[in-house]
């Protein structure tokens, strides 16, 4: 009997070492990371630094001047700051500085025409912009002026598709416009474009 009960406690604790030893092997789950959540202040500021030129170079194309289009471009991200609470997409801040930009752009040059045809004034002599980040070379400055020639449609879509790098399906979204409208406009800018170009070489 005594042999039976050493032998029953041996098996026990054979066991409980097991147990124990499973316990050990199971995986240990690491706490989840804490999720940091941004200011207000701070996602418009790292969204400044990312998109900053880009939509410099959207504005510059459709108004032909720096300083309005850095105008333009402040406007929209103090737009975005202050609206930011009343955002109905918090996940797409870009597309809202995209359209801001775009229509503050229109807003500008219809009424710049406006004054003009009211005052009769005449063209202003071209600025010449020597800023690197716009302009690099003379090549440049005369492509965006064909592009600025052509019809407003024709200019937004080439602006979007090869100065921004959208795609057809961004580009018609932020234009409101079908995709299919996006590669007409785009196909007829970039025949006027190339004709352009050879002309002023």
């Amino acid at each position: 009997m005594r042999y039976v009960a050493e032998e029953a406690v041996t098996g026990m604790s054979q066991a409980g070492c097991d147990a124990d030893e499973r316990h050990s092997e199971a995986p240990v789950r690491e706490a989840a990371p804490e999720v940091v959540e941004l200011t207000r202040d701070e996602i418009v500021e790292s969204l400044f630094r990312e998109h900053y030129e880009g939509l410099l170079r959207l504005s510059y194309c459709i108004l032909g001047d720096r300083c309005s289009a850095e105008d333009v471009v402040m406007e929209a991200f103090c737009s975005l700051h202050t609206h930011w609470s009343t955002l109905r997409d918090r996940a797409s801040p870009v597309g809202y500085l995209r359209v801001s930009v775009l229509n503050l752009s229109r807003s500008r040059i219809r009424a710049l025409v406006r004054e003009r045809t009211r005052t009769g004034w005449a063209d202003p002599p071209p600025v010449l912009d020597t800023s690197v980040s716009v302009i690099e070379r003379d090549e440049a400055h005369r492509l965006v002026e064909a592009v600025r020639s052509l019809p407003r449609r024709q200019c937004e879509v080439i602006v979007c598709r090869y100065f921004l790098e959208l795609s057809e399906a961004e580009t018609a979204a932020l234009l409101g416009m079908s995709t299919g409208s996006v590669k007409r406009h785009a196909h007829r800018a970039r025949a006027a474009l190339s004709t352009s170009m050879e002309v002023t070489r």
